[in-house]
């Protein structure tokens, strides 16, 4: 019940601060533009994902409509994978594994400076839909067939595969909230930016996945 209140104040927070600006915004639609970015990082897990879960990394693309110069009302798609502590493989009896977690939430984007300021701090707060996926595996020799393009023959040989042992996946809601910091470069719109954000999935059963997204990229 605590995280699905969570859930409902970030979304009820989300849509009052649309409604506000959209209330009190001076600009026409057809003023408005449209932004992209794309970056990449590293990925620390917390709380309980930091016992199992090694120091992974993340990608992320991200596209929306600047409402005005301040807000940008965004959709965001984002990636993060980690591989397994020696513990946790320990516990499946597996050598090697990995859990990731893909999400894709609705993000509006408040910067806390002047639009003609070349360093933009800003705030970002969504919500939306997570997946998360972990699978564990072992080497493994399996005989499959070799065809050889200049002699025209094709016959059996062994190659080492990394086999899968075990997956498991799962689709649930989830919320986040962090900030950054954006530089403009020059005068063709281009920026650079690096944010850091604090995500949760919830989760029926156990402790819900946490962790922290550091992220460097470009936007225009």
């Amino acid at each position: 019940m605590r995280q699905r209140a969570a859930l409902k104040y970030t979304w009820a927070l989300a849509f009052s601060v649309l409604f506000t600006v959209f209330a009190s915004a001076q600009e026409s639609l057809e003023n408005y533009h449209t932004n992209f970015s794309v970056g990449g990082g590293f990925t620390v897990p917390t709380a309980e994902a930091g016992s199992n879960l090694n120091t992974g990394w993340n990608i992320d693309i991200r596209g929306g409509l600047n409402i005005t110069h301040n807000l940008l009302a965004d959709l965001d798609f984002t990636y993060n994978q980690w591989g397994l502590t020696r513990s946790a493989l320990a516990s499946f009896g597996q050598p090697n594994g990995h859990a990731d977690v893909w999400a894709l939430t609705f993000d509006p984007i408040f910067k806390l400076a002047p639009a003609h300021s070349s360093v933009k701090p800003y705030v970002i707060a969504g919500a939306g839909l997570y997946h998360r996926g972990l699978q564990v595996s072992h080497p493994a020799n399996v005989t499959t067939v070799f065809c050889d393009p200049f002699f025209g023959v094709c016959f059996p040989t062994v190659v080492s595969v990394d086999q899968v042992a075990a997956s498991f996946s799962t689709y649930r809601p989830g919320f986040n909230v962090g900030g950054g910091l954006e530089f403009g470069l020059g005068s063709h719109g281009i920026k650079v930016f690096t944010e850091a954000r604090y995500h949760q999935m919830l989760v029926n059963h156990g402790p819900d996945m946490k962790f922290v997204p550091v992220t460097f990229g470009f936007r225009w």
